[in-house]
């Protein structure tokens, strides 16, 4: 009874991550979660079979599911996007403007090295099939950078099923009393961590692999080599002067003690495909065209079936006058006594032709109430260009909703970058910088003094189907070569990067 006591009076963290990865759990069970994602996953595939039992039936697969999806996904990306820094303290005009301008570098930067235009269609897919999207960032102290010193802030996609709030009815990440992370890892190498963080070789030995395999997202999480891999929690909640704090832990044993990030946000954003009320998961898209896919495929199923039972014509036979009926043309078929009556053909059923306009009508009138018609689809005779364009912009605004979201969620993520880079780059760091030549690098100053500004971060959206480089580089061809514009007028306004030393060639022809 003493030591009971003492346990609760001094609970092990490592016990008490765990009670609440188990709540967390429970919680997502009660919403169905698991099965949603494991079956809009599958379905997402093409894998629409999985456990019918067809009695001999074909199992044809018309993926209406993936063709709705990826248009989704297509439509909401087809403009491009960069994470713009402003100010939104008084004390922000001339002394910043650089350092804002330092900070667009870097953002830039950090978005071409870490990918985040195909991150970002991999989190529209995760929220069309799951519901949420989910963006973890963190400091990976193993990464090269070219300098005298190794460091830099990571971001990658995690599923909704291995985060938990603490408040689940709260959409907002920043104001949740904690959020769990959980995921698989290799045994050997969770305990070549904990050696690395000097624990007790007895707790160690209780680092033992684990079958806690279905709660993870997607089927095929459940399929790994037997006795590798155990449950790891990520902690993280806010402590004193509003820091995150951080703890690693798995079943019994604690990794590491209490961290402090020294960031003051949550380095985690996520968004929602359809927002749910008072819950924090969201509604993905692929429900509700479930059933639709189910019927489609059945109905086509049928549909061949009858096809290749009674498309050919059969051939009946009186066996009391011939022994055996052969197809082979032009051969001659013995007959003993009259021949009438001998042999009758039986020409092929004929099907409902209602059959396949029910089928025909389920997948235009899914993909219609879906926003994915034909013609936003591109699947119609190009006649009137303008038509289909402007019928293409209306169908795609109700995606509209769902592309505010996604901007939201890359503020989000720029404003939790800003943290890192004011919390973890020091003034001996050089950053990218663009400059007439292409990318510099400069020292990072002003650092002491910028982190106390109050700073906001915006998606500059550009529609990429309508401007580009060299779009802007065509027009301004034929306008030099139309003698509209002069060469000076050129060169100022030509896309940077185009020809090195530009200004240096502006302010020549100034000095002549």
């Amino acid at each position: 009874m003493q030591f009971l006591k003492r346990r609760r009076d001094n609970p092990n963290p490592a016990d008490v991550d765990w009670l609440l990865y188990e709540k967390g759990k429970d919680y997502n069970f009660s919403l169905g979660l698991y099965e949603k994602v494991s079956t809009n996953e599958r379905f997402y595939r093409g894998d629409q079979w999985e456990g019918v039992n067809t009695n001999g039936l074909p199992s044809p697969v018309f993926n209406v599911f993936r063709r709705v999806i990826d248009y989704y996904i297509s439509n909401i990306l087809s403009d491009s996007a960069a994470l713009r820094y402003t100010f939104d303290s008084i004390d922000s005009q001339q002394p910043f403007e650089k350092l804002s301008e330092l900070c667009n570098s870097v953002a830039d930067h950090h978005w071409e090295k870490d990918k985040i235009g195909s991150m970002l269609a991999d989190a529209l897919r995760d929220a069309a099939l799951s519901g949420d999207a989910v963006a973890y960032t963190y400091w990976d102290s193993r990464t090269e950078t070219g300098q005298a010193f190794k460091g830099d802030f990571k971001t990658v996609l995690i599923d909704n099923t291995n985060v938990f709030f603490g408040n689940p009815n709260v959409r907002d990440v920043q104001v949740q009393p904690y959020i769990l992370i959980s995921g698989r890892e290799l045994t050997e190498d969770v305990r070549a961590f904990a050696k690395e963080n000097s624990i007790d070789e007895k707790l160690i030995d209780r680092i033992v692999p684990d079958s806690d395999i279905d709660t993870q997202s997607g089927e095929k999480a459940a399929i790994e080599l037997e006795g590798t891999k155990c449950i790891t929690l990520l902690k993280l909640w806010r402590g004193e002067n509003g820091n995150i704090f951080c703890r690693k832990s798995v079943k019994d044993v604690v990794l590491t003690g209490n961290i402090n990030l020294g960031i003051k946000l949550y380095p985690l954003c996520c968004f929602n495909w359809t927002k749910v009320k008072n819950c924090w998961h969201g509604e993905p898209a692929a429900t509700g065209l479930v059933d639709n896919q189910i019927f489609i495929n059945k109905g086509y199923a049928m549909v061949m079936k009858h096809m290749m039972d009674t498309a050919f014509s059969k051939v009946i036979y009186d066996s009391t006058i011939i022994d055996e009926w052969s197809n082979r043309v032009g051969e001659a078929i013995a007959v003993n006594g009259s021949v009438d009556n001998v042999a009758k053909v039986i020409t092929g059923g004929t099907m409902q032709a209602g059959m396949l306009e029910v089928l025909n009508n389920a997948i235009a009138h899914t993909k219609e109430f879906l926003g994915a018609t034909d013609t936003a689809l591109g699947n119609v005779d190009p006649k009137n260009t303008s038509a289909i364009i402007a019928v293409q912009q209306a169908s795609a605004m109700p995606l509209q909703n769902i592309r505010r979201q996604l901007h939201q969620f890359i503020e989000d993520m720029g404003l939790i970058w800003l943290e890192f880079i004011f919390s973890y780059y020091d003034e001996l760091r050089k950053l990218p910088c663009k400059t007439e030549d292409g990318t510099g690098w400069v020292e990072f100053t002003q650092k002491s003094s910028a982190k106390r500004l109050l700073w906001s971060c915006k998606v500059d959206v550009g529609a990429s189907t309508r401007w580009s480089e060299i779009s802007a580089l065509n027009t301004l061809d034929s306008l030099l070569a139309m003698g509209k514009i002069t060469t000076k007028q050129y060169l100022e306004r030509l896309p940077d990067g185009i020809i090195p030393k530009k200004q240096a060639l502006i302010e020549e022809m100034n000095d002549e």
